[in-house]
Parts: C-alpha cells; structure tokens; sequence
C-alpha cells in the first residue's frame, strides 16, 4: 500500500509541475484517503492549496504537517513563503531558520533568507545571507543579484555595479539586471552608461513603458531633450493611458519649446487625473507662453483651487499678470506665492521682477537678495539680481553676478559659445584674444570702448560682432573685426564682451567714458554734410522704436504718433532714422510730410547710421543701438527712459556716466510717458530758439 501511495503522489507532483495544481490536489486528496499521515502528500497538498489562493487550506494542511513533524524542512519552506506572500517578514524569517536545521547546505533557503531579511531592511544581515548561499552555490544567479540590490541599499555602489556585472556575465539576459545596473548608474549621474544599460534591458523587453520612461529620464538629464521626447512617445504607444509617461512627456516638450503638442499633452494628462494641481499650473505657464492668456488663466485657477497654496500655480499667475500690463495685480500674485512657501526662491525672485516693473526697486532689491539666499545657484534670478545691483550703482557685485547669463538658457541661446579657456584679465604676452559680441547692436557698441584697454594688455586682439556693426567698428585700431557667421582666426582664449567691465573691476568711478570712442567714416560723412548743407533749421534725428522682438519692446518703444508731432516745431527739422517702422506708423509719416524726413532708405549698416548721426546737431531716440551709437560718437543724444528697465541707465539720474554728451528724459512712474514726452518737446523747443538767437 505505502508503494501505491508514493506512485499516487509522484504523478500529483508531475501534474504540478506541468502547472495542473487541481489535477495533483486531487491525487494528494486520494493518496491522503489511502494514508491520512502521508507527509509528502499533506506538503503538496498544501503547497497547491496556497497556489489556488487557497491559504486558510493551506494552512490546515501544513498544521498536519508539524503536528507530525515540527521540523520538517519542506513544509517549514513553504510557510515561510506563505507567510512572505502575507507580509510577514518576521515570521518567515523564523520559519526559514528552521528549515536550515534540517538543510543547512541549502543555497537556496539561504537566498529566501536573504529576501525576507532585505524586506525588513536588515541589510547586513541580508547580505550574509546572500554570500553564505554564494558559497554553497557559485553559480546561483538570483543570490548575486539579490546581493547587488543589498549592497545598493547600504549604498555601497561599486561593490553593487561588481555584482550586477556579475550576473550579466553569467546570465546577460537575467530579467531586471540591465533596468537595476542602469538605476545604479544613473544615480551616480554616469548618465550615458546608464542610458546603454537601459537600451540592453529594451532589447529583451522593447515595449516596457517603465524601461523607457526610465531611458527618456536619462537622456532628459543629459539635456537630449528631443531623444527624451522620442522614448517618452514610445513608452505611451506602449500604453496610452500610462499616466506618468503622459505627465513626463508634457514637461520635457515643455521645456524643449514644443509648447502646442505640451498644451495637448497636459490635457491629455489632466484628462486622466484632473487632480494633479501640478500639471494644471504647468498648461497655465504653456498656454501663456503661447499668448493664450486668458484660458492661461483659467488652468492656473484651476490648480489653484486643487490646491490652493501651491506657490508655482500664484507664480505663473503673476507672469501673466505682468504680461497683460497688471502690475498691481502680478505683485499681489508673486506676493502670495512667497507666503504659500517662503523658501520658494523663484516666487521671490519673481516678485522682485514684478515690484521692479511696478516701480518698487528698493524692495525689488531686498526681495532679490532674499531670492539669492535662498538659491544661489539660480541662474536666471543670480541675472536679474545683477541687474537690481547694477542699477543701484553696486558694479563691483553687480558685474560679478552678470557673469550667470551665460547660464541662462533663455538668454543664452543663438550666442557664440567657444570651447578656449575665458581670459581672466592676465597680461595676454603675445597670444590672440577673441571678444565677442552679445545680445544685441546697442550691448556691442556701448562695451567695445574697452578695448583700448585691453590692447594695453599685449597680444592680438579678434573682435566677432554682428554683421551689421562690422564695417563701422574696422576702423578701431589694433583690433581685427570679423562679423558673426565669418571664419574665425585661431585665438587662445576667449571672453564675451560684456565680461569686460568685470574684468577692468570697474566702478561708477572708474567707467572709461572718453568719447568719442568711435568715428564716422569721412567720406561717408562729408556726403552727409553736403547733402544737409542747405538746411538752416536744428536737425534732429529721431528713433521712437527698438527692435519688436525685445521681450522689454512694450515699455521702451512709442507708436510714432506719440513721439512725432510733439517735436514738430519751428526752427528743428526731424530725420527719421528709424530702419523698421511698424506698420501703423506710415500714415503718421505721410501725414507729416516733410516736416519728418524719412533717412532709413539711405542707411544700409550702422557706418552708414553713425555717418548719417555726425551730421545732425542732435538725435532723440528710446533706449535702443541708435541711442548708443550717438553716444559713442560723442553726439549729443537725448533718450526717452523707462522707469526701471536697463540697468546701464541707472536710478533718479538725467545724465549717464557712460555717454557725456547723453541727457536721459526718463519716466517717473512707469508706463508714464507723457511727461517725459512733454519735457523733451519743452527742452527742444528752448534749444530750437537759442540756435536761432
């Protein structure tokens, strides 16, 4: 009979194995009618009634099990595993232990150990676990990396990259080695390891949208933002409904300028969870980048009544704010950001931005050195507060904190970037400098006055600037000029050109202001005397608008009927040198005739503008290059302020340490330019009668 029986239970076994558990319960159920003590009959039943979900069965049978046999080794194993399954740690833990009895040599209980102690986070005793295994079994993959996860949790992160590799060599196919090695590696930031590790675990698993939200992370981090986008969209046409693949995609198109199909994934994202608070002020931020401003609007109110001291949603209101000229309103935003998290150090810094717009510059300035506290590495606030700095007179600190824009991505983008060391102000001794040109025409001219300065230093000098400015600035001397987009010469090092004033450590006392500093080209310029020869009257030359896509265009620029007709007066005739005239302009042109004579036709370059400027007795202009360049050239310039835009101009002043011959009209409130407007018609209408006189 006991024959019979272990032939009954060998063939429950094999239907087991082949993954028939109800086929080999019923053999165990027959074998145990047969002989109700049969211990290996009561293990398997067991371990098939825990298979079927059956635990409570499970249980009982296993209770059989001891009642005969408290140490029986299987049965301990098995429990062990059950009460895993539950939860239970501890009591695995202890079950496993009392199996080892029995099986001390067992590789494999030792690695069950080993799991059960790791999820208790009892890493060291884990670890000894998973190498006594190792010792009884070289060859078992799953104790290496078992051990490999140990050793990470302890952060013992090479020894943990020597065992994931160990199991690669053994089993380069091991399920979860490439997804663990790369998460080793990509919190080491070895980010294109990492990224060759994930793309080994794609091979065997090409459609995990986990392994490539994973890879789309790294490349993310490598600022390989389209790469990251690509993965992002794979892993979703893996799963379309994978919420955080959604969530992630909409921030890197974000942030890599593709702001339409963003907006149409934060949709698609809050379509899926309309709570996410974070997603509904990021649409907010995208859609108002997009000029969509009230639905911009719209999404930051709605993050905002998810969640109602969240500081980034009252940020992104108060840049909209400020973009529809609300400026009471944009402070009253950023001020709320700052009382929903006070460490928030971008709502500071925006807040200081916003107060500045508004006319608030000393607490501007306060609230800015509070930004900077709080996060010094902020490379956009570090900019804006140089800029707090410089206005208030501060250049020592203010130009070195100039130094973040080229840190800025936003503000940096499209400028030359080179790989040579950046000159710090040495004594060159022979080798080549290049300087090159930032921003825009007016940043060029106003800082190439330095560079007497530094042919003082020995060297050659290489000067890359804007193609427009090139002809006029060949004629400084010691200087070679080559115009952006030309080949460059080799050189030894390299600085931009508004670095300079860094570099010389200049202060307001110290602000090398000689002019002229440029010149006219004379024959350029006696065509231009000739050809104003005959005109008696005062001329003046005009420019009531700068370059439109200047993100401070709405605070510098003027419609030409407001600038025009207040400076029409007897005794002045007015040259316009405006080169893009915006489109409503022309009818106020035409209807003045000639009393404004239009000269932009005859200005192709800016040695054709400065001929034409030392030609006329004065040039009226906003803050735009035709104001600097008159400067340069020691004309007398009169230029139309915003309160608080430019630095260079400073605070409270009429006059400008940079230009000698500038005499600034500057608004007292901002956005107020009818008394600038009025003094400068004043001021001209007294220099038009004493030309006269």
């Amino acid at each position: 009979m006991g024959e019979a029986v272990d032939r009954i239970v060998l063939q429950a076994a094999e239907h087991f194995s082949a993954g028939r558990p109800d086929h080999a319960e019923a053999l165990c159920a027959e074998a145990l009618r047969i002989a109700p003590d049969h211990l290996p009959a009561l293990h398997l039943a067991a371990v098939a009634a825990f298979v079927t979900d059956r635990a409570a069965d499970g249980a009982a049978l296993l209770g059989r099990v001891f009642n005969i046999d408290p140490d029986h080794a299987p049965a301990l194993v098995t429990l062990g595993d059950a009460l895993a399954v539950k939860g239970e740690q501890e009591g695995a833990v202890a079950a496993f232990r009392r199996a080892l009895v029995r099986r001390p040599d067992d590789a494999g209980l030792h690695n069950k150990i080993g799991v059960a102690l790791g999820e208790l986070s009892r890493f060291g005793e884990a670890e000894a676990a998973y190498r006594r295994a190792l010792a009884l079994d070289a060859h078992l993959t799953r104790a290496c990396f078992n051990l490999a996860i140990v050793l990470a949790e302890q952060g013992r992160l090479m020894e943990a990259e020597e065992a994931y590799r160990a199991v690669i060599a053994r089993e380069p196919s091991y399920h979860g080695v490439w997804l663990n090695l790369g998460n080793l590696l990509a919190d080491q930031m070895r980010l294109s390891e990492a990224g060759a590790a994930y793309r080994r675990a794609l091979d065997a698993d090409p459609d995990d949208p986990g392994l490539l939200c994973s890879l789309g992370a790294v490349l993310y981090r490598q600022g390989l933002l389209e790469a990251a986008i690509a993965a992002y969209h794979r892993a979703i046409a893996c799963a379309p409904d994978n919420a955080p693949a959604l969530r992630l995609l909409g921030l890197v198109l974000h942030e890599a300028g593709h702001l339409v199909e963003a907006a149409e994934i934060y949709r698609r994202s809050l379509a899926l969870d309309a709570s996410d608070h974070v997603i509904a002020s990021n649409l907010g931020a995208c859609l108002s980048e997009l000029g969509l401003l009230d639905e911009a609007i719209a999404s930051c109110e709605h993050a905002l009544l998810l969640k109602p001291d969240y500081a980034a949603a009252w940020t992104n209101l108060g840049i909209i704010f400020e973009k529809q000229e609300r400026a009471g309103d944009a402070v009253a935003a950023h001020r709320c950001a700052v009382v929903a998290d006070p460490g928030y150090a971008k709502g500071h810094a925006n807040l200081a931005v916003a107060l500045r717009n508004a006319g608030d510059i000393d607490e501007a300035l306060a609230v800015s050195h509070r930004a900077i506290a709080l996060d010094p590495e902020q490379p956009l606030a570090q900019y804006n507060h140089a800029h707090f700095l410089l206005m208030n007179g501060d250049f020592v600190n203010g130009f070195e904190a100039y130094r973040w824009r080229r840190k800025c991505k936003t503000l940096s983008d499209g400028d030359p970037t080179f790989s040579e060391p950046e000159w710090q102000g040495e004594p060159l001794k022979g080798r080549t400098l290049l300087l090159f040109a930032e921003y825009g025409l007016g940043d060029a001219l106003h800082f190439v006055r330095y560079l007497p300065m530094v042919t003082a230093m020995g060297g050659k000098i290489i000067l890359q600037v804007q193609p427009a400015l090139a002809a006029l600035l060949r004629q400084l001397p010691d200087v070679t000029v080559i115009a952006r987009g030309e080949a460059l010469p080799p050189f030894d090092l390299q600085l931009p050109l508004m670095s300079l004033p860094r570099i010389f450590g200049t202060t307001l006392g110290t602000i090398p202001a000689d002019v002229p500093y440029l010149h006219p080209d004379p024959a350029k310029l006696s065509r231009w005397r000739a050809a104003l020869a005959g005109v008696t009257a005062l001329k003046v030359g005009v420019v009531w608008a700068g370059n439109a896509r200047h993100k401070g265009d709405k605070q510098r620029s003027l419609p030409a009927e407001a600038v025009l007709p207040r400076l029409v007066m007897q005794g002045v005739q007015l040259y316009s040198l405006q080169k893009e005239p915006r489109p409503e302009d022309g009818e106020v042109l035409a209807a003045l005739g000639k009393d404004v004579i239009d000269l932009a036709p005859a200005l192709g370059d800016f040695a054709d503008t400065a001929a034409a400027v030392a030609a006329l007795d004065l040039v009226i202009a906003v803050d735009t290059s035709v104001a600097h360049l008159a400067g340069a050239l020691g004309r007398p310039v009169w230029m139309l302020t915003p309160y608080a835009l430019d630095w260079r101009w400073l605070r409270d002043r009429e006059d400008s340490p940079w230009y000698p011959t500038m005499r600034l009209f500057r608004q007292r409130s901002p956005r107020e330019w009818d008394g600038p407007l009025m003094r400068i018609s004043a001021a001209l209408a007294v220099l038009a009668a004493n030309a006269e006189g």
